[in-house]
């Protein structure tokens, strides 16, 4: 998953009357103070001791010319458990309440060299959201950064501006199968189990499903199916202007709807791959504050 940000910058206790260039922050650029900050992280600082979450900053680079990218690790703790074998449920290990299986994240810092808006973007897996905490660190060490201005951060909704203006081609229910035995005595384990529904050929959903999909009545009539358990995930993939993104619609307190990166057993993009797509999409983002971004400042430096 993908979630977005948007960073901007207001003078300190008067918002109305100043507002700064992330690219000129009293003559400070917010690349150069966010890469000495992210570099002098260590464990004590990212660990996460009230929601148990480990987070840790592998490297950070200057990716390209106006990005910055960040690779992290992520994991929880608090709860031992055996390790095994998912294939044999052989027991090949044990992990104690002080340990942390981890996945990993990368972040990635997109500043203008022209506007009031930067764009943090970071990757979300089943390991957590490393780069949210990472966001709300910064914060906090930005407001005692400087005295004179303060950094706002909001969740940018790109979903919702799609919903807008794209075409609903694809509904997916994924929930988790059950193991069954059969007539014959084989047993047979059942991993995901999705329920998909496309609209008939030259007919297209109606726009307002969008919505009605976090009714559950609503969802089990469009998939065709009578019931369906409270842990269930809904993706939906639509179509704009030629292009085609897939969203997951989020639970109650996540980002209302996220573009999904790589679906299940989809190989992890490459990070020109992601920094490819993070670009475009900053770009639109920007496009729609009347600036813009030149390719130039996410190539590959």
């Amino acid at each position: 998953m993908l979630t977005a940000s948007e960073l901007t910058f207001h003078r300190k206790y008067k918002p109305d009357e100043q507002t700064y260039a992330p690219a000129d922050l009293n003559g400070d650029d917010l690349l150069d103070v966010f890469h000495a900050w992210v570099l002098g992280l260590n464990v004590a600082d990212t660990l996460d001791a009230d929601r148990q979450t480990w987070v840790s900053v592998a490297s950070a680079t200057r990716w390209a010319p106006r990005v910055e990218l960040v690779d992290l690790r992520v994991g929880a703790y608090g709860e031992a458990g055996d390790l095994v074998d998912i294939d044999t449920g052989a027991p090949i290990g044990r992990i104690e309440d002080n340990q942390a299986p981890t996945g990993e994240n990368r972040a990635l810092l997109f500043v203008p060299r022209h506007g009031e808006s930067a764009f943090f973007l970071s990757e979300e897996s089943s390991r957590g959201s490393a780069g949210g905490r990472i966001l709300r660190l910064f914060k906090k060490h930005f407001s005692a950064y400087t005295s004179d201005i303060t950094m706002v951060t909001a969740t940018v909704t790109e979903g919702e501006t799609w919903a807008e203006a794209a075409e609903l081609t694809e509904v997916e229910v994924r929930v988790e199968g059950k193991s069954a035995d059969l007539a014959d005595g084989l047993n047979v384990k059942v991993g995901k189990v999705s329920h998909i529904a496309r609209p008939e050929k030259r007919h297209r959903f109606p726009g307002k499903l969008l919505k009605n999909l976090r009714d559950e009545q609503a969802l089990r009539r469009v998939v065709a199916v009578s019931d369906l358990p409270e842990d269930r995930q809904v993706f939906v993939t639509m179509v704009r202007d030629g292009r085609t993104k897939k969203f997951q619609l989020g639970t109650e307190g996540a980002p209302s709807i996220r573009e999904v990166l790589n679906d299940s057993g989809e190989e992890t993009l490459s990070t020109a791959a992601l920094v490819g797509l993070c670009a475009e999409r900053v770009s639109d983002l920007c496009a729609r504050k009347g600036g813009t971004w030149e390719a130039a400042w996410s190539r590959e430096s």
